[in-house]
Parts: C-alpha cells; sequence; structure tokens
C-alpha cells in the first residue's frame, strides 16, 4: 500500500506543470556591444580564497585545415610569452602568481571545440587583476604575434599547456570517435613545419574573435570596479566570427566488445559501459529525472560493492564512472581483479545484476541512501559556505557547458526536499531495472601473456541471463523510452 500510495503522488506530481529552473543570481552575467561575455561571482563568505578568471573561448582543433594543424596548440604555448599591454616585467609577474602552487592547473587546455585559459590569483592584488583583464583581452584582439614568440615555444614546459582528452591516441578512445565529427581533429597535432607565422596571425584574426569567448570570475572582488575594468579593456576589442563551425559530437554507441591489453600484468579490468543521449536540464521535471536516475545508479553500485566486500574483501576494485562527452553520456561500471580471480568476479557481477534486474533494490539500501541525502541536504548551506572558489567556478563551466541551469542553493534545497520526500524503493527500482535490463559495451582489459577468459563467452552468458528478451537497440530504446541523464563530477 506505501509503494501504492507512493506512485500516486509520483504520477499526480508529474501532471502539474514544470517549474522552470531559475539561473542563481549570484552569478552577475553581462554582454558587451561586440558580443564578448562575462560573469562574475562574488564570495564573501570566502575573502582569503584565491580569485579564479577563466576564459573560454570556442575555438578548438576543429576548424584546422589540413595546413592548419596543430595551430590551436601553438598558440596559446606563444601567448603566454606575448601582450601588447604588458611589459616583460608584468608579465614575468603575473605568471610567477597565476599558478595556484597548492592546487595547479595548466594555463591553457586545448580541446576539439574549446580552449580554456586559466588564472588563479591571490587576493588583495588589484594590480595583478587588472594585469591579467589585459592579458585575457590581448587574446580577443586579433594577437599579431612576432617571431620571438614562435622561437620561445620550445622554452615552454609541456605542463603549461595541455590538450582534453588527455591521450587522444588511446586505442579506446580511438573506437569511441569512429563515424564523430571529430575524426582527423587531433587536439595537440605537430603542426605543419616549417610554421608561417603570417598563417599563424591570420588564423588568429579569423577565429580568436570576442564574440565567441566568455570571461568568468569568481571571488572576494569589488564587483562595481570589476565589471567597469572588464568594460573599459574588452570593449575596444573588434571581430567577429563569419565562419560556421561543425558541432562536436559522438555518434551512438552500439553493444559490442572492445578487447584491449592491460600494461598491468597483476589484473585484469572488466567495464560495462552504457551509452546515453545527453539532454539539457532546464525544469523541475528533467531535475528529478535527473536525480532518479542518479540514485538508481547508486543503489546499484552499493548493492554490488555490498556484496563483492563480503566475497572478496579488497581483493576485487569497483567503480563507477559516469560523464558526459560531446552531446553524448556514457556510464561504466569497473570492476578489476586479478587474472585468476576474474571468472568468479565476472559470475558474481553476472548474479548481482540478475538480482536487480529479478527482484529491484534492497530496502535498506534504498533507505540508507536516502536518509545519507537528507542529511546532506540538511547540511546544505553550511557546506556550500566551505566551497572554494575555484570548485565553484569550475561547478559553473561544466553546467553552462553540457546545457544545465546552475541554480541558486534556495531553489536546490526546496526542489531537493520535494524529491526526496515523494521518492519511493518502487520508483528507483523500476529506473535501476531500466538501466540493468540495457545492453552495455563490453570492454575487457587483459595482460598480452596471461589472457585467461574469453570475452565472447563472458558476454554471451550476460545476454542470455539479463538480455535475450531485449528485442530493441540501444538507439530504439533512447528514442522511445527517453535516455538517463549522467552525473558529472
Amino acid at each position: 500500500m506505501r509503494y501504492f500510495i507512493g506512485g500516486v503522488l509520483i504520477t499526480l506530481s508529474s501532471q502539474l506543470p514544470a517549474e522552470t529552473l531559475q539561473p542563481d543570481p549570484a552569478w552577475q552575467q553581462g554582454k558587451l556591444d561586440n558580443g564578448f561575455s562575462w560573469q562574475l561571482l562574488q564570495t564573501p563568505q570566502r575573502p582569503n580564497d584565491r580569485i579564479q578568471l577563466r576564459l573560454v573561448v570556442k575555438t578548438g582543433s576543429m576548424i584546422e585545415t589540413a595546413s592548419q594543424r596543430g595551430f590551436t596548440y601553438l598558440i596559446p604555448k606563444m601567448a603566454l610569452f606575448h601582450s601588447k599591454t604588458l611589459s616583460s616585467s608584468q608579465l614575468q609577474q603575473l605568471w610567477h602568481n597565476a599558478i595556484d602552487p597548492a592546487a595547479p592547473i595548466p594555463p591553457a587546455i586545448v580541446s576539439y571545440d574549446v580552449t580554456l585559459y586559466n588564472l588563479s590569483l591571490p587576493n588583495n592584488r588589484p594590480e595583478l587583476l587588472k594585469d591579467a583583464l589585459q592579458w585575457l583581452a590581448g587574446l580577443a584582439a586579433n594577437y599579431q604575434f612576432d617571431k620571438k614568440s614562435l622561437m620561445m615555444i620550445t622554452q615552454l614546459p609541456k605542463h603549461l599547456v595541455v590538450i582534453h582528452p588527455a591521450n587522444v591516441k588511446d586505442p579506446l578512445w580511438q573506437s569511441r570517435i569512429k563515424g564523430s565529427t571529430l575524426i582527423g581533429h587531433e587536439p595537440g597535432a605537430m603542426p605543419v613545419t616549417p610554421v608561417k607565422l603570417e598563417a599563424i596571425n591570420k588564423f588568429v584574426q579569423q577565429w580568436y574573435t570576442p564574440d565567441i569567448m566568455t570571461l568568468y570570475v569568481a571571488g572576494h572582488v569589488d564587483s562595481r570596479s570589476l565589471i567597469e575594468n572588464i568594460n573599459q579593456i574588452f570593449s575596444a576589442v573588434s571581430g567577429k566570427r563569419s565562419m560556421p563551425v561543425t558541432v562536436a559530437t559522438l555518434p551512438i554507441v552500439t553493444p559490442q566488445i572492445i578487447n584491449l591489453t592491460s600494461l598491468d600484468p597483476a589484473k585484469d579490468t572488466l567495464s560495462l559501459t552504457w551509452d546515453f543521449g545527453w539532454r539539457t536540464i532546464n525544469n523541475s521535471e528533467m531535475l528529478k529525472r535527473y536525480w532518479r536516475d542518479d540514485l538508481a545508479r547508486e543503489t546499484i553500485f552499493r548493492s554490488i560493492k555490498q556484496a563483492f566486500d563480503k566475497k572478496y574483501g579488497k581483493a576485487v576494485g569497483l567503480n563507477m564512472d559516469c560523464r558526459i562527452q560531446y552531446q553524448r553520456a556514457s556510464c561504466a561500471l569497473l570492476v578489476s581483479a586479478a587474472p585468476e580471480k576474474m571468472k568468479s568476479v565476472t559470475d558474481s557481477l553476472l548474479a548481482e545484476l540478475s538480482a536487480i534486474n529479478n527482484k529491484g533494490v534492497s530496502q535498506a539500501i534504498f533507505e540508507q541512501i536516502v536518509q545519507e541525502k537528507q542529511q546532506q541536504l540538511d547540511q546544505l548551506f553550511a557546506a556550500y559556505a566551505r566551497v572554494s572558489t575555484d570548485i565553484l567556478i569550475n561547478q559553473r563551466l561544466i553546467s553552462q557547458q553540457n546545457g544545465v541551469i546552475d541554480i541558486a542553493p534556495e531553489q536546490f534545497q526546496r526542489l531537493r526536499q520535494a524529491f526526496l520526500a515523494e521518492l519511493t524503493l518502487a520508483v528507483i527500482t523500476e529506473d535501476a531495472k531500466r538501466l540493468v535490463a540495457q545492453e552495455p559495451t563490453f570492454i575487457f582489459s587483459q595482460p598480452a601473456d596471461k589472457r585467461r577468459l574469453d570475452i565472447d563467452q563472458i558476454r554471451n552468458k550476460f545476454k542470455q541471463v539479463l538480455w535475450s528478451a531485449v528485442a530493441t537497440s540501444a538507439a530504439e530504446q533512447e528514442v522511445n523510452e527517453g535516455s538517463p541523464v549522467i552525473r558529472t563530477n
């Protein structure tokens, strides 16, 4: 009866109009006449934290032609030594202070569709903040590099400009991007030599324009003074992107087997990877669906971990890794063990997934998770006050990149409280069963000289028990039922 009543409550609530999510008003936003955008979060609750700056430039390796190969990787390397407005001593002083020694991040990250510039400044140094804005404005002002800038890139340590993903040549990543718009546009590729300075400057003028840039700032700053400086420094920048850019997307992954060779001879690793379409989150019903899917995955993970801990202790590694990449989301359940134990481990994994598929998740695990989430919610504002500026600004970037409305803590608390109050075991069980019933990709990694298991046989055993009755493909299921939303960390 309790489950029935809970189901009725869910049904009734889902018939109510979805509440539009409101962007967190703590983040001030603005846009200049030239198209340059900025966002600012003041953090008076963190007066001693460093001031974080991120400049997002919607320019990456996907826009390179064959003759421009590697340009997006060279440009930030050259820019670190170059400024039209700062003297050499000012630039040196800026970079001496612009990397947090306690939590260093690269000054520049280059990907397929975005270049991200990162600066972390000590507080109470307004002259450094103004110099940082001047340097960043140069990136939007059609830098004209000189021969000295080109020559000095050989002296730049590799960790100052990195690429994302970190290993684009990884066989698994190469398998993932087959048939995608990313093929042939490798970030960090070596440029065609000799590099022509004129060609780089022309590339900068065409693709580094203010209308595709957004500056994010988080820290204990004087907002009025900072906004005035942004308007003054960036408003004079001109230029506009005239050519469209292909959207970076990954294709749907159909269930398959991927065999990899492990570099660690002490263990095998099996990953069951589910692929989903990503949906933006802009109203309360989408957010509730996100939370439901998130808790369903957590109950699956905890159910398996509880059984594995009893049977194997620390001899077996278990993890769940969920992420969003280029319009697709994925969730991987990973188990690792010594080669001689892997047969038993895969059998146990199948048994636990089958139990969830047949019986659902346990009342005890469900109640444990809900209690933990309620405790976290009760401590929300105290926890928020302790979140550092680097985490706050990075969360903002992730939300905006993936089309998620970054709501205020007050709206989050109210919606989350209502969600937990109406949540039932029956609802989570339904979502958990739906995920378990979807056939994933099997990714199996074994040492080359210790191959003991046949992944085809393992997969066939899973299919017979879990997916023999599945009539639709992953793509059809995505269209017919909608796909779960994945948490990003």
